[in-house]
């Protein structure tokens, strides 16, 4: 530890140090944002799992550490008898170096762990309730920057370790137990406040540390009933609105795109013949052996009133998530009568939270630049 004193006190190295947060949150967030969700291999678990376990041993060693406030009233008492005022200030500076260390480990690793859930809640995100959880989580992967000192705080420290400790297992558990729904989040949220539980014990602080992990617990299965939570590790792949579907092939008739629609600009149109079904075709990514029911929800634009009202909610067996195909699971709904005007459909978890939609519109008659054939991968 004496070295690395020594190197934090050169001159060129405070310097640098003070651009390490900045370098550290860019580095870690682009790389996640490159590598996971898209497919989550066993080696970014265990990364991930390799976070979890230093937060949960540097809020532990926090827990056995005593506080500064603690430490200055133990040093008033007992300068005043057997130890000199110099004595008494080395130890009240030998506990703050070490508090200061934990602090600086747990904010890298809570850092690591906002990153990582971050990049995954968002790609599993299709619906406004659960995009609003996703950018409150990178609000503080942002804040995370700036809480070190914060972090000193036991009772801080532990309500953040409850609820990365939630999200985190909530985001794991699903690729051992090949399932996802409200009883896997329920375990995750009850483990994750167990081990908070445990710590306190520990630490032999007060009751009042627990009232953050307690409320935080709560808040999240109130948000997961309300169906704000992404449904993770489920990602929509890729999603098609087209005529003349092909079983064998995946493969359909799309309308010609425009260059405001290639560009992801516009909104998807459907030129429908009279006679023929629209077919809404989606694949979604799960880790393998991880089944999920899915269905797909159609939307309708009232033009009265501009709002979007729920006309079928469709699902089946065949609609089942099967996981380990890299490019998705791929299934599809239809729907014969399709009156013209704007639609959404959202390909959701059963009863659940939304995984991800597409807005079209949908005319009368075949379009003047034609179809073109378009294949779901």
């Amino acid at each position: 530890m004496e070295f690395v004193d020594k190197v934090r006190k050169n001159p060129l190295f405070q310097k640098i140090e003070k651009f390490f947060p900045a370098i550290a949150f860019l580095g870690g967030f682009g790389w996640d944002s490159i590598t996971l969700g898209r497919v989550v291999k066993g080696t970014d678990l265990l990364f991930l799992l390799a976070y979890y376990t230093g937060a949960l041993v540097m809020v532990i060693l926090l827990a056995k550490a005593p506080s500064l406030i603690e430490t200055e009233s133990e040093t008033d008492k007992t300068s005043s008898n057997e130890e000199t005022p110099a004595q008494a200030t080395n130890v009240l500076s030998r506990n703050s170096i070490k508090i200061n260390r934990i602090s600086w480990a747990l904010q890298f690793c809570f850092g690591s762990l906002f990153s990582a859930l971050v990049v995954c809640y968002f790609k599993s995100s299709g619906s406004l309730a659960s995009l609003i959880l996703v950018l409150l989580l990178a609000g503080l992967l942002v804040g995370n920057e700036f809480l070190k000192k914060h972090y000193e705080s036991f009772g801080v420290s532990l309500a953040f370790f409850c609820l990365l400790g939630t999200m985190f297992l909530n985001f794991t558990i699903p690729h051992i137990v090949h399932r996802i729904g409200f009883l896997p989040f329920f375990f995750s949220t009850l483990i994750s406040f167990g081990i908070c539980l445990i710590i306190w014990k520990i630490s032999h602080k007060s009751k009042q540390n627990l009232i953050a992990p307690i409320a935080i617990s709560v808040l999240l299965i109130f948000v997961y009933l309300m169906n704000w939570v992404p449904p993770v590790p489920l990602v929509l792949k890729q999603h098609i609105v087209c005529q003349n579907f092909d079983k064998a092939t995946y493969s359909c008739d799309i309308d010609e795109p425009s260059t405001l629609q290639k560009l992801g600009l516009s909104s998807p149109t459907v030129h429908k013949i009279p006679g023929n079904e629209v077919y809404y075709l989606s694949s979604v990514y799960a880790p393998t052996a991880l089944k999920a029911p899915i269905e797909y929800r159609w939307y309708y634009e009232d033009p009265k009133t501009g709002k979007y009202r729920l006309t079928d909610k469709i699902t089946s067996s065949r609609m089942t998530v099967k996981g380990g195909r890299e490019d998705g699971y791929r299934s599809y709904s239809k729907k014969k009568n399709v009156p013209p005007g704007m639609y959404r459909v959202e390909t959701a978890y059963k009863n659940g939270a939304v995984i991800g939609s597409s807005t079209f519109e949908v005319f009368e008659g075949a379009p003047e630049e034609g179809f073109v054939k378009e294949t779901l991968r």
